[in-house]
């Protein structure tokens, strides 16, 4: 039966989002313009962690992707690792490297079709490619528009190790700082921990021998001592920002530094249900050592109708596992019912809301 339902579903996804990835990206881009806070003195960033996704993705992991994006209108997205499942086994018989790049190219296009500038950070899935190596990721990722993560620092351990500083608002001085780590299969190792300490140090002289506040983005939570010793000595990063856990969305504190797991965003692993989501991080320029975050779940922004109930049982992995055909079949004939009553058979309606079901980008390609 699930075999059956996902191969069914696949052949429409992929039909309609090949046709999306053919179609030319015409949203105005971000990449040349440096970070900034806006008019307000507000900037916010969205992070998305664990899609661990494959060339052949899950609905429900795209859906999430566009909608908290339409609903946050970020100024920044960050994918915080493990972007490919490359365990599962639509990797299976080699291909690793064009199965790789299409995962990449279903996860990436809904951020560049908005014109939002992103960042990535690997993740210890991420490494496991011999033919797809995090240096192979990170090089074509880098062809997208609006990608900002780069090798700032290619002599020390990992991939992708960089900061990127915000710019005031009334000029071009930075304000903020946000430093991005490859934590690699563990931890962030010690010469990332010098390298992080006298990039912090530099970014302290430009600035007129002033602290430059500082957040932290990397895959796993942070355990190695010597790194928190370091935020804490230098007195600039304040809150970190990680996954990998999949199911955590609480917070601690230590040294003086919060803390924050995000939940994943995806849906072919093991995860918290309906609060997989991403993360809302609203730093103010006013308030430079200060944030405001929260999580926006799956249940926060798909209605809670059948069509929703449909889809999460068909397009996460495990939900169909010890269910009956009889459930099955009663779960997708509410759906229908309620499809047919909600669009009122309305061509344009029916078309959006089936587009909708397999991941297809409608916010984007129909401005639904």
């Amino acid at each position: 039966m699930k075999r059956i339902i996902r191969n069914s579903t696949i052949g429409i996804l992929i039909f309609s989002l090949l046709i999306a990835l053919c179609l030319p990206v015409s949203a105005q881009n971000k990449q040349a313009e440096p970070l900034r806070f806006n008019s307000d003195g507000s900037f916010t960033i969205l992070q998305f962690t664990d899609t661990q996704d494959t060339h052949m993705p899950s609905p429900n992991m795209l859906s999430l992707l566009q909608r908290a994006m339409d609903t946050v209108q970020p100024d920044l997205v960050v994918f915080t690792g493990d972007q490919i499942k490359n365990y599962d086994s639509d990797f299976d018989g080699g291909g690793h490297r064009w199965k790789g790049k299409l995962t990449l190219d279903y996860i990436l296009k809904p951020v560049v079709n908005r014109g939002i500038p992103f960042v990535i950070t690997f993740g210890n899935h991420d490494a496991w490619f011999d033919d797809f190596t995090r240096e192979d990721q990170l090089a074509y990722i880098q062809k997208y528009e609006g990608c900002l993560v780069f090798d700032e620092a290619p002599q020390i351990t990992g991939c992708g190790n960089c900061s990127l500083q915000i710019l005031s608002s009334e000029s071009d001085a930075p304000a903020f700082n946000m430093f991005f780590l490859d934590s690699n299969q563990s931890i962030v190792e010690a010469d990332q921990v010098e390298w992080y300490i006298g990039r912090s140090e530099e970014l302290e002289q430009e600035n007129d021998v002033r602290v430059l506040p500082a957040i932290e983005f990397q895959h796993i939570v942070p355990t190695n001592d010597n790194l928190i010793d370091a935020f804490a000595q230098r007195g600039d990063v304040f809150a970190s920002f990680f996954g990998h856990h999949h199911y955590r969305s609480d917070s601690f504190n230590k040294k003086g530094i919060e803390f924050y797991y995000t939940p994943t965003s995806g849906f072919y692993e093991f995860g918290p249900g309906r609060d997989r989501g991403a993360r809302v991080i609203k730093l103010y320029e006013d308030r430079p050592f200060e944030l405001e975050t929260y999580v926006l779940t799956f249940n926060d922004l798909f209605e809670d109708n059948p069509i929703t109930d449909c889809r999460y049982m068909l397009f996460t992995v495990f939900e169909l596992d010890d269910v009956t055909v009889m459930e099955v079949v009663t779960v997708i004939s509410k759906a229908f019912l309620y499809f047919v009553k909600s669009t009122a058979c309305k061509p344009r309606a029916a078309l959006i809301e089936v587009l909708n079901f397999v991941g297809f980008d409608t916010s984007y390609y129909l401005k639904a």
